[in-house]
């Protein structure tokens, strides 16, 4: 069974990647139906839930469903490197990208020789961080949280951590068994958490043009900005009755920041204006409801728009 698939070029082939349920990874030259190379998870990691690949096509990084991901390297087929997110939760989907640091971003002309390889990890309670994959820190985290005390989500937690695991297998063992191995049910990569990012796209590393744009299990697609959040909405899936978030920035330090979306919950029928509540007997003809009714699962970028699918069957374009 195919888990994940992902496609890219190169100067003279066009490879296709996939996931199989045993943990290899296999490739597809397009261009002359042969395989690259097969690569070998490691099966106590867990089943491989996504996969992306560097922006100079040398490496890429795979996650699984028990929260671990993989650094390879593709020129000599070996992982180089392997974590353990803090969440221990299914890494849904991945992203890499190459530029300076994002605090560096705003006033400051881009720096080639600041630049590095970053890692985007959506997994955890409505949650995708940014992560330096040279050492694993954690340099910017976007999170939606809930307004209400009384609920578990609503406590502003530190920044996720990745936590590296020793590549030799009993050094190996000995830390899963340490943290303990979680479910390995290949159930698991469906059954993602209630309120999950499930897919990112964005653009970063061009000064004040940066940004992020989510979209999960909550049917509402967030648009952040890397430093102002002023800037930062959500542009689907908000109730017509239902308050508009509020969005702030928490700086750790200088070189760590959160981005935090406080979701109101959508009011009980009691509490909103009766003039504000619609009557169906007289509402005549009802528009196509715009937003999705089941979590997203994948968003795209076509010239100057925006494409979403959804479980519910749909695919939106956004101007």
């Amino acid at each position: 069974e195919i888990l994940a698939v992902n496609q890219y070029n190169t100067l003279g082939s066009s490879i296709l990647t996939f996931a199989t349920q045993r943990g290899r990874i296999h490739s597809w030259d397009l261009r002359s139906a042969k395989e690259p190379f097969c690569l070998q998870n490691f099966q106590d990691t867990g089943f491989i839930t996504s996969m992306a690949m560097g922006s100079d096509r040398h490496w890429a990084v795979v996650g699984t469903n028990r929260g671990f991901i993989a650094l390879w390297d593709l020129r000599f087929q070996q992982m180089m490197k392997l974590w353990r997110h803090s969440r221990s939760s299914p890494i849904n989907r991945l992203a890499t990208s190459f530029v300076p640091p994002p605090q560096s971003w705003v006033g400051k002309g881009y720096n080639n020789n600041d630049a590095r390889p970053y890692i985007f990890a959506a997994t955890g309670p409505n949650e995708c961080a940014m992560f330096d994959a040279s050492s694993g820190h954690c340099s910017e985290c976007f999170r939606t949280v809930e307004y209400s005390s009384r609920s578990p989500s609503s406590r502003i937690d530190g920044l996720p951590q990745l936590q590296e695991i020793p590549l030799s297998t009993t050094m190996r063992r000995k830390s899963l068994l340490s943290q303990g191995n979680g479910s390995a049910r290949l159930g698991d990569i469906v059954s993602s958490s209630f309120r999950s990012v499930n897919c990112i796209v964005g653009s970063t590393g061009a000064s004040d043009y940066s940004f992020l744009v989510t979209g999960g299990s909550d049917c509402r697609i967030r648009f952040w900005d890397f430093s102002m959040p002023s800037r930062c909405y959500v542009t689907s899936g908000i109730e017509p009755v239902q308050p508009r978030p509020s969005f702030e920035r928490i700086d750790f330090d200088h070189k760590s920041r959160l981005m935090l979306c406080r979701q109101p919950p959508a009011p009980a029928l009691s509490e909103v204006d009766s003039s504000r509540v619609p009557k169906k007997l007289f509402q005549g003809t009802r528009a196509i409801p715009q937003a999705h009714s089941q979590g997203i699962t994948d968003l795209r970028f076509l010239r100057n728009n925006l494409i979403s699918c959804s479980r519910d069957c749909t695919v939106k374009i956004w101007r």
